[in-house]
């Protein structure tokens, strides 16, 4: 930003305050909306939440019914600004008021964004149960403007959840649905996205068969597009996969190779790196090799303890 323009900023902004305490009722409502524009474009979330929590006050007192609009605006500011503020359980609770807002307003269509919205950010506090509530209720509402790929996304959404829940076996119906959605819209990273999905929770209820299925299409996808670290994902999964048919041998050759490269990035994943050195230690020990693979738990026993606890990773 220019001095100049800076300069601008911080005339306005002197003269909203002033007039704040000239004005009531609606118009003061608008200026203190005015300022948290500012505060909000100055990163000063906290400000703007301040702000924003003050204006909705007063059109709560002057009838939510005639300015809902309003209302509606000042709650997507402050959802955001909880946002950027890694408020996201606060956020999520803020995204469900303004989707009931929408409700009451007849809008379709910022009901179903505001309840995706809260979704996503249910998802990222572990809020499953809140987070599947939410997708579903975006997919089973009426949208004139659904798209294949906008109902995918919300069945690969719904599957997500189900499976962060244990439901792995409805969230594989719903990966297997968004896959054809993607198929139909032409887009092949999404319909990978269903691949990689499907291959975990197939692995989880020991299907065997379908997981390689899946894990070998994700492996496909990543040599096309010559993505190493993806690359090393789909050999996990192949190599968890080829271990539940009991092939051993592949096993070995494929999670040996996903270590190589899972390990490359700086930014480690250890769970999964951890359930790969497990599951190559389960395929040598039924290649009768069980001295490496004793070996092998025994080197990632510390890292195990240090990221896991008492819990195991998958």
């Amino acid at each position: 930003m220019s001095a100049e323009n800076n300069n601008e900023n911080n005339t306005q902004e002197q003269e909203l305050w002033e007039r704040i305490s000239t004005t009531e009722g609606e118009e003061r409502a608008e200026v203190l909306d005015e300022l948290s524009h500012i505060a909000y474009r100055r990163d000063d979330y906290n400000e703007c939440l301040q702000l924003v929590d003050t204006s909705i006050d007063i059109y709560f007192k002057l009838g939510m019914d005639s300015h809902i609009k309003e209302l509606i605006h000042l709650y997507e500011g402050k959802a955001f600004s909880l946002r950027h503020l890694n408020r996201l359980a606060e956020a999520a609770d803020v995204f469900e008021d303004i989707a009931k807002l929408h409700q009451l307003n007849d809008d379709t269509e910022g009901y179903i964004k505001a309840r995706r919205a809260a979704a996503c950010d249910w998802y990222e506090v572990k809020e499953w149960q809140k987070c599947l509530e939410g997708h579903s209720a975006a997919r089973d509402s009426i949208d004139p403007d659904a798209t294949p790929m906008s109902m995918g996304i919300d069945l690969l959404n719904i599957g997500m959840a189900q499976a962060k829940l244990g439901q792995h076996q409805a969230a594989i119906e719903n990966y297997l649905s968004a896959r054809k959605l993607f198929k139909e819209a032409k887009n092949p990273e999404y319909v990978n996205w269903a691949d990689q999905y499907a291959t975990v929770s197939y692995a989880e209820i020991g299907n065997g068969p379908e997981a390689k299925f899946h894990a070998k299409h994700y492996f496909n996808y990543s040599k096309v597009a010559e993505d190493l670290g993806m690359e090393g994902y789909g050999r996990y999964y192949l190599g968890k996969a080829h271990l539940l048919c009991q092939e051993y041998e592949d096993a070995e050759r494929q999670l040996t190779r996903a270590l190589e490269l899972l390990t490359l990035d700086e930014k480690k994943d250890w769970e999964d790196i951890l359930g790969a050195n497990r599951a190559l230690a389960k395929a040598l020990t039924a290649l009768g090799r069980e001295e490496e693979a004793n070996d092998r738990l025994e080197r990632i026993a510390t890292i195990e303890e240090t990221i896991c606890g008492d819990e195991k990773a998958a």
